[in-house]
């Protein structure tokens, strides 16, 4: 049976509970481009190579930040979140489904729970929830280092092999499973989600693949045993 004796359900956040068309990190993108440009003094363009570099060499911009000019992640993590969120339409079908899905269900997310919070609050599913693990209880080390996931399995007392993962971020969906957790891949975000990825074929490490997450959790409970 699908899922059998899986009791947790691990999502992600951004792309994952609503859809990459919202286009939110593209404004939380631009956030961090202009804390760099005022934290260090240069122009757009320079700020914004100097931010990729900091994604590409360890893992996020803030990491980068935090160990080459001793940033306070508190005030990097407020400004960069302190956006708009109304693009993420109320999904109370989204709300339904993930109340008949049996077991706990965590958020597990790069950002911080005062983003995920209002993310979830617009979202209309926060009460959905039992707890939300964050970049800032992972002490600032992002996914997909394995660091986080054995803090998040050990801070919620998660069995991995009783647990689902559910990620539109490809890569992030590895040390899920490696730990043994059934993985879930939501499709239809930007194209670095799935970087180097084949176009012709899906690493073993991704067990299921979905486009449209409302509607997947809707056929899991009509198919689930009354």
């Amino acid at each position: 049976m699908l899922f059998q004796g899986r009791d947790t359900w691990v999502f992600d956040l951004d792309n994952t509970l609503y859809p990459g068309r919202c286009n939110l990190f593209a404004a939380i993108d631009q956030r961090m481009t202009e804390f760099v440009m005022r934290l260090a003094g240069l122009p757009h363009a320079e700020a914004r190579r100097l931010q990729k570099s900091y994604y590409v060499e360890y893992g996020t911009t803030l990491r980068g930040l935090m160990l080459e000019h001793a940033l306070d992640p508190a005030e990097f993590l407020a400004y960069v979140h302190d956006i708009d969120v109304s693009p993420v339409d109320p999904n109370p079908r989204l709300g339904k489904a993930l109340a008949g899905l049996a077991g706990r269900k965590i958020i597990f997310t790069n950002g911080s729970v005062a983003h995920a919070e209002r993310v979830l609050d617009r979202l209309g599913v926060r009460d959905a929830f039992s707890g939300i693990y964050d970049i800032c209880a992972a002490s600032y080390l992002p996914k997909p280092r394995p660091e986080p996931y054995a803090g998040m399995l050990v801070a919620h007392d998660i069995d991995p092999t009783r647990a689902v993962m559910v990620e539109d971020i490809i890569r992030n969906l590895e040390p899920a499973a490696a730990l043994g957790m059934e993985t879930v891949w939501v499709t239809g975000g930007d194209e670095w989600a799935r970087a180097g990825v084949p176009d012709d074929r899906l690493p073993d490490y991704v067990h299921h693949q979905v486009d449209d997450l409302t509607a997947w959790l809707e056929s899991l409970l009509q198919v689930a045993p009354s």
